[in-house]
Formats: structure tokens, sequence, C-alpha cells
């Protein structure tokens, strides 16, 4: 018994690798795009691959006043941090512990500190640097991004996972049509 413990010790997890690869490769790239009020931001963003999936970094600028990113555990948001470090837009960056639903985790946040708006708040929205439409926009017109974080229809309070296209290629609540 004691063999397999040491065996089992002596394993060694995988490495982790952060890389910036360009904006257009997002998973989230159309839909933050498509939302974001000042569309230059895009030609300095990057996308941050933690393993497989590549997420918008959107740097500071314009009406944008600051930027943050879902990481799940504290070694990727640290990864996460040093990889944007020294970028221009990514100015004071920092590691924040967020729980949300009752889980942890981690978020990598740059620019100025938001502070605690409700979640579709205008203010909120605008310092993000979204369009005022973002907020009015109707649940119908909103897509979900092609994988990524799960991102929230501020008109209904409602994250968009529980959304599914129906056979019309409609945005209808999980279980409802």
């Amino acid at each position: 018994m004691n063999a397999r413990v040491a065996h089992r010790r002596k394993r060694e997890l995988p490495q982790l690798t952060i890389t910036l690869v360009p904006a257009a490769e997002a998973y989230d790239y159309e839909f933050v795009a498509s939302r974001l009020h000042d569309h230059c931001l895009l030609h300095s963003s990057v996308a941050v691959r933690v393993f497989r999936a590549p997420l918008l970094a959107v740097p500071v600028g314009g009406c944008r006043r600051g930027g943050r990113i879902g990481a799940g555990p504290v070694t990727v948001a640290l990864a996460i941090r040093d990889a944007l470090q020294g970028r221009p837009g990514f100015s004071d960056m920092r590691v924040r512990s967020a729980l949300s639903s009752g889980s942890h985790h981690w978020v990598v946040e740059w620019g100025d500190r938001a502070s605690d708006w409700p979640l579709c708040s205008p203010e909120r929205v605008r310092f993000y640097g979204y369009s005022d439409g973002f907020v009015a926009e109707p649940a119908s017109r909103l897509t979900p991004p092609r994988h990524g974080p799960a991102a929230t229809c501020c008109c209904a309070n409602l994250p968009l996972h529980r959304f599914a296209l129906d056979p019309r290629d409609e945005l209808v609540e999980r279980g409802r049509r």
C-alpha cells in the first residue's frame, strides 16, 4: 500500500500553459465585439488560451475603464495575470477571489476597480465599455458565445446558458417552448 501512495505522489500534474493568440480566435469574440462600444479596442485585444479554450481579453481605453476574465483555480488566474502583465491597456493587474452561486473561483482584473453595482446595471455596463443598447437589448436578439464562460442576458437576469435554440432558431428558455 505504501508503494501505491508513493507512486501517486510521484505523478506530476500537467503543466499549465497560457498562450496569447490573436483576438479573433477567442470563442467569445463575436459575442463581446457585438456589444463593445469602442471597436478600436479589438485591435489591441488578445485571446487568452488556457488549455484549449481561448477567451477574449479587452484592454482598457476610451470609455472602457476596467476589464476582467474568469479564471477558475488560483493557479490559472496567476498565470493569466502574468501573461497579460505589461501589455498596453492592461494596467493594475490583480487577482481576486469571487463567490458566485455558492462556488469559489478566481478572476483576473485590470484597470480601475469596479464598484459593487448590480450585474445588469447601466453603470456596470458602461464601466466595462459596452454600449448602452446592451442593457435594453431583447432576449430574442441575444446569441450566446460559441463556447466560453456563461454570459448574462441583462434584460431578463437569466444566464444565456439557460436558453436554447428551438427548431425555428429562436431562443427559448430550457424546458419551455
